[in-house]
């Protein structure tokens, strides 16, 4: 047995991997520089009415009995309650959208555009929904207020086919705190690219959600190990000076 032992079921950190062979990462937040960024929390991925979530309600059950609560109880409220700490104390609030730029998604990579056909095929839905959708709107228990940033991509990376980094640099922000969806998909490229520009990153782990809870794990403990720090909703409201409210 190797001497890195890590304890199951927990996301990786200085207590629960004691032997990690690298420096944790480590950084100051000045939270006058920290903006919130709520990653594609779409009326597709995340309301179970429609698109992508209804089809993992209708076709498979097994995922949605994870997912679905862990969006509606757990991640969308977290998130919300950020926004509103956020908001409160006039901090920035980004928010991104993934989907097609063109109604017909010729703008997607070539991969998307058959894991979308693929998927029609399969489901009767494509996996992402085009610009101008309902499908591709923020879910109204986050919508953004109209001075609010709201980004359009059509990759994985926020950074990869929008004007964020431009944009956050314009905004004068050195640190993120991230929530959203997926976990392991547009949540975990997203901060890693964040942090290779060398923005501070912060993912909030009880306000992001994937469809499995091990691929939610595994995601946030390579974060951490080595892209940035891991951190529960409490814990941010706490040390940005809001407390840390519960939920109704």
């Amino acid at each position: 047995m190797s001497e890195i032992e890590n304890k199951p079921n927990a996301i990786d950190s200085p207590e629960t991997l004691p032997n990690w062979v690298l420096p944790w990462p480590s950084f100051d937040v000045d939270w006058e520089r920290t903006g919130l960024l709520i990653i594609d929390y779409q009326n597709y991925s995340s309301d179970p009415q429609f698109g992508f979530a209804k089809m993992l309600v209708e076709k498979f059950p097994d995922v949605a009995a994870y997912y679905i609560p862990r969006l509606t109880k757990v991640t969308i409220p977290n998130t919300r309650r950020l926004l509103d700490a956020f908001r409160k104390t006039g901090r920035q609030v980004v928010f991104t959208r993934h989907g097609a730029l063109l109604p017909d998604g010729r703008d997607l990579i070539a991969r998307r555009r058959t894991r979308d056909a693929d998927s029609v095929q399969t489901t009767e839905r494509p996996t992402l929904w085009s610009k101008g959708s309902y499908e591709h709107e923020v879910i109204a228990e986050l919508a953004p207020l109209e001075h609010e940033l709201v980004l359009d991509k059509n990759s994985a990376s926020a950074f990869n086919s929008s004007g964020l980094d431009q944009m956050l640099r314009n905004l004068r922000l050195e640190s993120l705190v991230i929530t959203g969806m997926a976990t392991d998909m547009c949540v975990e490229t997203t901060a890693r690219d964040a942090a290779d520009r060398g923005y501070n990153v912060i993912v909030v782990e009880d306000a992001v959600a994937t469809f499995d809870p091990e691929h939610h794990r595994h995601s946030l403990s390579s974060l951490a190990r080595v892209f940035g720090q891991v951190w529960s909703t409490d814990q941010v409201l706490e040390a940005c000076g809001t407390g840390a409210p519960t939920t109704e």
